[in-house]
């Protein structure tokens, strides 16, 4: 199944397209008022007086934006779940099934992080961290607010991880127990993250 909508998202762009818009209906008709709920004292619950956690609005999208383009590109050896200019971000914004969250320090984005929520209870996280922020706790805190969330409206949490992607690895697996569910094509991993025990 993984295999087939991986490739109908990179092959058939008209029926992802329209597979997305019925799962942000289905999604927020499912979900939504109770993330909606839970959601800020979640976020609150995950900032700190040092870093704070907000969900990011369609006027966030231009700061995220430039955020990407200052990364290096390296950065993006790994990391690229959708495109990253401010129209696409935009575009990503409006689906009531993907959850967007940006980690602050002093009013600067320095990280971001997101939640592709499915209506069959399932969600998939990625998250990437500033290189000047890196090695602060702020993608393992990410990790515990992704996972917290999924707990809340009862989903279970996964991700696509490169075996070669070693500081994803090992954050991954400071805040859960990560189930490896296939082996995929290119050394990529399709896991599961589970609660830690």
């Amino acid at each position: 199944m993984v295999k087939l909508l991986v490739y109908i998202k990179h092959h058939l762009s008209f029926i992802w397209t329209f597979i997305e818009w019925c799962n942000s209906i289905l999604f927020n008709l499912l979900y939504g008022k109770k993330l909606r709920k839970v959601l800020p004292g979640l976020l609150g619950e995950a900032s700190s007086d040092t870093y704070t956690y907000k969900l990011l609005a369609k006027v966030d999208m231009s700061s995220l934006a430039t955020f990407f383009a200052n990364q290096p590109q390296e950065a993006y050896t790994f990391f690229n779940p959708h495109k990253l200019d401010e129209k696409s971000l935009i575009k990503k914004n409006k689906d009531k099934a993907f959850v967007m969250i940006g980690a602050y320090y002093d009013g600067q984005l320095v990280g971001y992080c997101f939640l592709r929520c499915f209506f069959n209870k399932q969600a998939f996280r990625g998250k990437i961290v500033d290189v000047h922020y890196q090695g602060r706790g702020i993608a393992k805190q990410m990790g515990v607010l992704t996972t917290n969330i999924c707990i809340v409206l009862g989903l279970r949490l996964y991700a696509t991880i490169s075996k070669k992607n070693v500081k994803s690895m090992a954050s991954s697996k400071a805040v859960n127990d990560v189930r490896i569910v296939k082996e995929l094509e290119d050394d990529y991993l399709y896991v599961e993250y589970l609660l830690k025990k």
